[in-house]
Protein backbone atom coordinates (compact mmCIF):
# COMPACT_ATOMS: atom_id res chain seq x y z
CA UNK A 1 0.00 0.00 0.00
CA UNK A 2 1.29 3.47 -0.87
CA UNK A 3 2.36 5.76 1.92
CA UNK A 4 2.62 9.54 2.22
CA UNK A 5 4.01 9.59 5.77
CA UNK A 6 7.51 10.95 5.01
CA UNK A 7 9.77 12.11 2.24
CA UNK A 8 12.12 9.12 2.27
CA UNK A 9 15.60 9.32 0.75
CA UNK A 10 15.28 13.07 0.17
CA UNK A 11 18.89 13.61 1.28
CA UNK A 12 20.41 10.68 -0.61
CA UNK A 13 22.53 11.14 -3.72
CA UNK A 14 21.54 8.11 -5.80
CA UNK A 15 24.52 8.53 -8.13
CA UNK A 16 27.06 7.86 -5.38
CA UNK A 17 25.07 5.73 -2.95
CA UNK A 18 26.46 2.48 -1.53
CA UNK A 19 24.71 -0.25 0.49
CA UNK A 20 25.85 1.19 3.80
CA UNK A 21 24.44 4.62 3.05
CA UNK A 22 20.73 3.78 3.17
CA UNK A 23 18.24 2.16 5.45
CA UNK A 24 16.29 -0.62 3.73
CA UNK A 25 13.09 0.53 5.41
CA UNK A 26 13.52 4.02 3.93
CA UNK A 27 14.07 2.59 0.45
CA UNK A 28 11.03 0.36 0.79
CA UNK A 29 8.94 3.33 1.93
CA UNK A 30 10.09 5.34 -1.09
CA UNK A 31 9.30 2.53 -3.51
CA UNK A 32 5.77 2.19 -2.17
CA UNK A 33 5.08 5.92 -1.90
CA UNK A 34 2.17 7.50 -3.73
CA UNK A 35 4.54 10.35 -4.60
CA UNK A 36 6.21 9.61 -7.95
CA UNK A 37 9.23 11.71 -6.99
CA UNK A 38 9.77 9.50 -3.94
CA UNK A 39 9.32 6.34 -6.01
CA UNK A 40 11.82 7.70 -8.50
CA UNK A 41 14.38 8.27 -5.76
CA UNK A 42 13.74 4.81 -4.39
CA UNK A 43 14.20 3.04 -7.71
CA UNK A 44 17.23 5.20 -8.59
CA UNK A 45 18.86 4.07 -5.35
CA UNK A 46 17.99 0.44 -6.10
CA UNK A 47 19.47 0.71 -9.57
CA UNK A 48 22.70 2.17 -8.21
CA UNK A 49 22.92 -0.57 -5.58
CA UNK A 50 22.16 -3.34 -8.09
CA UNK A 51 24.97 -2.17 -10.36
CA UNK A 52 27.37 -2.65 -7.46
CA UNK A 53 25.88 -5.85 -6.04
CA UNK A 54 22.55 -7.37 -7.06
CA UNK A 55 22.27 -9.02 -3.65
CA UNK A 56 21.95 -5.56 -2.10
CA UNK A 57 18.42 -5.19 -3.51
CA UNK A 58 17.27 -8.70 -2.63
CA UNK A 59 15.30 -7.50 0.46
CA UNK A 60 13.51 -5.02 -1.82
CA UNK A 61 12.64 -7.31 -4.71
CA UNK A 62 8.92 -7.50 -4.05
CA UNK A 63 8.65 -3.71 -4.10
CA UNK A 64 10.90 -3.33 -7.14
CA UNK A 65 9.12 -6.09 -9.07
CA UNK A 66 5.83 -4.21 -8.73
CA UNK A 67 7.16 -1.14 -10.58
CA UNK A 68 7.97 -2.05 -14.22
CA UNK A 69 4.45 -1.06 -15.26
CA UNK A 70 4.39 2.05 -13.06
CA UNK A 71 2.33 4.93 -14.43
CA UNK A 72 5.58 6.89 -14.61
CA UNK A 73 7.59 5.44 -17.50
CA UNK A 74 10.92 6.62 -16.08
CA UNK A 75 10.28 4.64 -12.91
CA UNK A 76 9.24 1.62 -14.94
CA UNK A 77 12.39 1.73 -17.05
CA UNK A 78 14.61 1.97 -14.00
CA UNK A 79 12.74 -0.90 -12.32
CA UNK A 80 13.33 -3.09 -15.36
CA UNK A 81 17.02 -2.19 -15.17
CA UNK A 82 17.16 -3.41 -11.57
CA UNK A 83 15.38 -6.65 -12.43
CA UNK A 84 17.75 -7.14 -15.35
CA UNK A 85 20.71 -6.93 -12.97
CA UNK A 86 19.08 -9.44 -10.63
CA UNK A 87 18.27 -11.76 -13.54
CA UNK A 88 21.92 -11.77 -14.57
CA UNK A 89 23.14 -12.55 -11.05
CA UNK A 90 20.42 -14.87 -9.74
CA UNK A 91 17.48 -15.48 -12.08
CA UNK A 92 15.75 -17.75 -9.56
CA UNK A 93 15.26 -14.70 -7.33
CA UNK A 94 12.62 -13.52 -9.81
CA UNK A 95 10.48 -16.62 -9.43
CA UNK A 96 6.91 -15.42 -8.88
CA UNK A 97 7.93 -11.79 -9.37
CA UNK A 98 7.40 -11.30 -13.11
CA UNK A 99 3.79 -10.12 -13.43
CA UNK A 100 4.58 -6.40 -13.69
CA UNK A 101 7.47 -7.11 -16.06
CA UNK A 102 5.06 -9.03 -18.27
CA UNK A 103 2.71 -6.04 -18.22
CA UNK A 104 5.60 -3.79 -19.24
CA UNK A 105 6.27 -6.10 -22.19
CA UNK A 106 2.92 -5.01 -23.59
CA UNK A 107 3.45 -1.32 -22.93
CA UNK A 108 2.43 1.38 -25.39
CA UNK A 109 5.75 3.01 -24.48
CA UNK A 110 8.16 1.40 -26.89
CA UNK A 111 11.34 1.77 -24.81
CA UNK A 112 9.63 0.14 -21.85
CA UNK A 113 8.50 -2.77 -24.00
CA UNK A 114 11.97 -3.13 -25.50
CA UNK A 115 13.80 -3.15 -22.17
CA UNK A 116 11.33 -5.64 -20.71
CA UNK A 117 11.68 -7.83 -23.80
CA UNK A 118 15.47 -7.73 -23.51
CA UNK A 119 15.28 -8.88 -19.89
CA UNK A 120 12.94 -11.71 -20.82
CA UNK A 121 15.34 -12.66 -23.60
CA UNK A 122 18.10 -13.14 -21.05
CA UNK A 123 15.87 -14.80 -18.49
CA UNK A 124 14.44 -17.39 -20.87
CA UNK A 125 17.95 -18.57 -21.72
CA UNK A 126 18.86 -19.00 -18.07
CA UNK A 127 15.53 -20.24 -16.68
CA UNK A 128 12.84 -20.97 -19.29
CA UNK A 129 10.61 -22.52 -16.63
CA UNK A 130 10.31 -19.13 -14.91
CA UNK A 131 9.03 -17.52 -18.10
CA UNK A 132 6.82 -20.42 -19.21
CA UNK A 133 3.74 -19.49 -17.12
CA UNK A 134 3.69 -16.15 -18.92
CA UNK A 135 3.89 -17.44 -22.50
CA UNK A 136 0.29 -16.57 -23.29
CA UNK A 137 0.52 -13.07 -21.79
CA UNK A 138 3.74 -12.34 -23.66
CA UNK A 139 2.18 -13.52 -26.90
CA UNK A 140 -0.82 -11.27 -26.29
CA UNK A 141 1.59 -8.39 -25.64
CA UNK A 142 3.09 -8.90 -29.08
CA UNK A 143 -0.35 -8.97 -30.68
CA UNK A 144 -1.45 -5.82 -28.88
CA UNK A 145 1.52 -3.73 -30.02
CA UNK A 146 1.52 -4.34 -33.77
CA UNK A 147 2.61 -1.02 -35.32
CA UNK A 148 0.69 0.70 -38.08
CA UNK A 149 1.89 -0.28 -41.53
CA UNK A 150 1.81 3.32 -42.78
CA UNK A 151 3.54 6.27 -41.09
CA UNK A 152 1.41 8.98 -39.58
CA UNK A 153 0.55 11.76 -42.03
CA UNK A 154 1.25 14.99 -40.18
CA UNK A 155 1.32 17.34 -43.20
CA UNK A 156 -2.10 18.69 -42.26
CA UNK A 157 -0.81 19.81 -38.86
CA UNK A 158 2.88 20.69 -39.46
CA UNK A 159 3.82 23.08 -42.25
CA UNK A 160 7.58 23.28 -41.71
CA UNK A 161 9.39 20.69 -43.83
CA UNK A 162 12.33 20.29 -41.46
CA UNK A 163 10.02 19.71 -38.52
CA UNK A 164 8.05 17.13 -40.49
CA UNK A 165 11.27 15.31 -41.38
CA UNK A 166 12.42 15.35 -37.75
CA UNK A 167 9.11 13.93 -36.57
CA UNK A 168 9.13 11.32 -39.33
CA UNK A 169 12.66 10.22 -38.42
CA UNK A 170 11.68 9.94 -34.77
CA UNK A 171 8.71 7.79 -35.79
CA UNK A 172 10.93 5.57 -37.94
CA UNK A 173 13.36 4.99 -35.09
CA UNK A 174 10.54 4.27 -32.66
CA UNK A 175 9.06 1.80 -35.11
CA UNK A 176 12.43 0.01 -35.36
CA UNK A 177 12.55 -0.34 -31.59
CA UNK A 178 8.96 -1.59 -31.55
CA UNK A 179 9.75 -4.18 -34.20
CA UNK A 180 12.81 -5.30 -32.24
CA UNK A 181 10.79 -5.61 -29.02
CA UNK A 182 8.03 -7.66 -30.66
CA UNK A 183 10.49 -9.96 -32.40
CA UNK A 184 12.40 -10.51 -29.17
CA UNK A 185 9.23 -11.39 -27.29
CA UNK A 186 8.09 -13.72 -30.07
CA UNK A 187 11.40 -15.56 -29.87
CA UNK A 188 11.13 -15.73 -26.08
CA UNK A 189 7.85 -17.61 -26.53
CA UNK A 190 9.50 -19.92 -29.09
CA UNK A 191 12.19 -20.75 -26.52
CA UNK A 192 9.54 -21.56 -23.93
CA UNK A 193 7.59 -23.81 -26.30
CA UNK A 194 10.78 -25.61 -27.26
CA UNK A 195 12.02 -26.17 -23.71
CA UNK A 196 8.80 -26.56 -21.70
CA UNK A 197 5.92 -26.95 -24.20
CA UNK A 198 3.56 -28.49 -21.67
CA UNK A 199 3.58 -25.21 -19.73
CA UNK A 200 2.67 -23.09 -22.76
CA UNK A 201 -0.30 -24.95 -24.24
CA UNK A 202 -2.68 -22.20 -23.14
CA UNK A 203 -0.92 -19.89 -25.63
CA UNK A 204 -2.17 -21.77 -28.71
CA UNK A 205 -4.98 -19.35 -29.60
CA UNK A 206 -2.82 -16.29 -28.97
CA UNK A 207 -0.04 -17.69 -31.15
CA UNK A 208 -2.50 -18.50 -33.91
CA UNK A 209 -3.46 -14.84 -34.02
CA UNK A 210 0.15 -13.96 -34.88
CA UNK A 211 0.87 -16.40 -37.72
CA UNK A 212 -0.19 -13.84 -40.32
CA UNK A 213 1.38 -10.86 -38.57
CA UNK A 214 2.68 -8.19 -40.94
CA UNK A 215 6.20 -8.79 -39.57
CA UNK A 216 7.75 -12.07 -40.73
CA UNK A 217 10.01 -11.82 -37.66
CA UNK A 218 6.88 -12.29 -35.57
CA UNK A 219 4.81 -14.53 -37.83
CA UNK A 220 7.63 -17.03 -38.36
CA UNK A 221 8.35 -17.52 -34.65
CA UNK A 222 4.61 -17.86 -33.95
CA UNK A 223 4.45 -20.68 -36.50
CA UNK A 224 7.57 -22.25 -34.96
CA UNK A 225 6.05 -22.07 -31.49
CA UNK A 226 2.87 -23.76 -32.66
CA UNK A 227 5.02 -26.44 -34.27
CA UNK A 228 6.79 -27.13 -30.98
CA UNK A 229 3.45 -27.31 -29.18
CA UNK A 230 2.09 -29.62 -31.87
CA UNK A 231 5.04 -31.96 -31.39
CA UNK A 232 4.23 -32.15 -27.68
CA UNK A 233 0.43 -32.26 -27.95
CA UNK A 234 -1.08 -32.37 -31.46
CA UNK A 235 -4.62 -32.30 -30.11
CA UNK A 236 -4.02 -28.96 -28.42
CA UNK A 237 -2.97 -27.37 -31.72
CA UNK A 238 -5.49 -29.16 -33.96
CA UNK A 239 -8.19 -26.45 -33.50
CA UNK A 240 -5.92 -23.90 -35.22
CA UNK A 241 -4.57 -26.28 -37.87
CA UNK A 242 -6.29 -24.38 -40.68
CA UNK A 243 -4.35 -21.24 -39.80
CA UNK A 244 -1.09 -23.17 -40.01
CA UNK A 245 -2.07 -24.76 -43.31
CA UNK A 246 -2.84 -21.32 -44.71
CA UNK A 247 0.75 -20.23 -44.01
CA UNK A 248 1.95 -22.74 -46.60
CA UNK A 249 0.79 -20.09 -49.07
CA UNK A 250 2.44 -17.19 -47.25
CA UNK A 251 4.25 -14.87 -49.65
CA UNK A 252 7.27 -14.78 -47.32
CA UNK A 253 9.62 -17.75 -47.77
CA UNK A 254 10.78 -17.68 -44.15
CA UNK A 255 7.20 -18.12 -42.95
CA UNK A 256 6.45 -20.84 -45.51
CA UNK A 257 9.49 -22.86 -44.42
CA UNK A 258 8.38 -22.71 -40.80
CA UNK A 259 4.84 -23.63 -41.78
CA UNK A 260 6.09 -26.77 -43.53
CA UNK A 261 7.89 -27.82 -40.37
CA UNK A 262 4.90 -27.03 -38.18
CA UNK A 263 2.33 -29.00 -40.21
CA UNK A 264 4.78 -31.89 -40.26
CA UNK A 265 4.92 -31.89 -36.47
CA UNK A 266 1.15 -31.56 -36.34
CA UNK A 267 0.77 -34.60 -38.59
CA UNK A 268 -2.08 -33.12 -40.65
CA UNK A 269 -2.39 -35.20 -43.82
CA UNK A 270 -4.48 -32.49 -45.48
CA UNK A 271 -1.20 -30.67 -46.11
CA UNK A 272 0.19 -33.37 -48.41
CA UNK A 273 -1.16 -32.05 -51.76
CA UNK A 274 0.04 -28.53 -51.10
CA UNK A 275 3.39 -29.79 -49.81
CA UNK A 276 3.90 -31.72 -53.03
CA UNK A 277 3.16 -28.60 -55.04
CA UNK A 278 5.67 -26.65 -53.01
CA UNK A 279 8.23 -29.42 -53.49
CA UNK A 280 7.82 -29.09 -57.26
CA UNK A 281 7.28 -25.36 -57.72
CA UNK A 282 8.61 -23.21 -54.89
CA UNK A 283 11.49 -20.85 -55.68
CA UNK A 284 13.20 -21.62 -52.38
CA UNK A 285 15.44 -24.71 -52.59
CA UNK A 286 15.45 -25.31 -48.82
CA UNK A 287 11.68 -25.16 -48.79
CA UNK A 288 11.33 -27.54 -51.74
CA UNK A 289 13.48 -30.15 -50.04
CA UNK A 290 11.71 -29.83 -46.71
CA UNK A 291 8.28 -29.91 -48.35
CA UNK A 292 9.15 -33.10 -50.21
CA UNK A 293 10.41 -34.77 -47.05
CA UNK A 294 7.40 -33.66 -45.04
CA UNK A 295 4.92 -34.76 -47.69
CA UNK A 296 6.55 -38.19 -47.81
CA UNK A 297 6.50 -38.46 -44.03
CA UNK A 298 2.82 -37.52 -43.75
CA UNK A 299 1.81 -39.77 -46.66
CA UNK A 300 3.50 -42.74 -44.99
CA UNK A 301 1.46 -42.19 -41.86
Amino acid sequence: MATNSTDPLADIDSESVSPGDVDIADVRAALSSSNPLARQRGIDVCDALAEQDADAVRPLLDAVAALPDDSNASIGLRAVSVLDSVAAADPDALDGRLDALVAAAGSDIVDLQLTAATTFGKLVVARPALVAPHARALTEAVAATEPDEEPTDISEFVDHRGTRETIAEHERQERKRRVSARQTLANVVVAVTEETPEQALDAVDALASLVDDVDAGVAGPAVDALGHLAAADPEAVAPVADRLLARLDDERPAVRVRAVGAVGRLGDERAVPRLRELADEDDNEELRELAAETAAFLAED
